[in-house]
């Protein structure tokens, strides 16, 4: 995906991975943080985020990732992008994930 080649280097750039931490542990784009969206506190864990930062977010299929990006414009982020068919389209396309 062209957002993460021409992010690589910038820490300014986040993935996020909303599936759960056995998910995550199977498989996950790499460079990834694991923030569990069916965690009692995600909110909450979000919240503590830099919002001005700019965000990848992905799950299994887009669900749940499209809720936390919702969730993430309501909470006043600015740059927030959507794997919409998650990690299942990423590999469909062939792009690589690690364990």
């Amino acid at each position: 995906m062209t957002l993460i080649q021409n992010n690589r280097d910038n820490p300014d750039f986040i993935i996020i991975d909303v599936r759960t931490p056995q998910e995550f542990a199977q498989e996950h784009i790499e460079g990834a943080i694991n923030l569990d969206y069916y965690s009692a506190d995600f909110r909450e864990q979000l919240n503590e985020l830099d919002k001005n930062k700019t965000y990848l977010v992905y799950c299994r299929t887009g669900r749940r990732s499209k809720a936390a990006v919702d969730l993430m414009k309501e909470l006043g982020f600015g740059q927030i992008y959507n794997i919409s068919d998650g990690i299942i389209d990423w590999k469909a396309e062939g792009l690589p994930t690690v364990k």
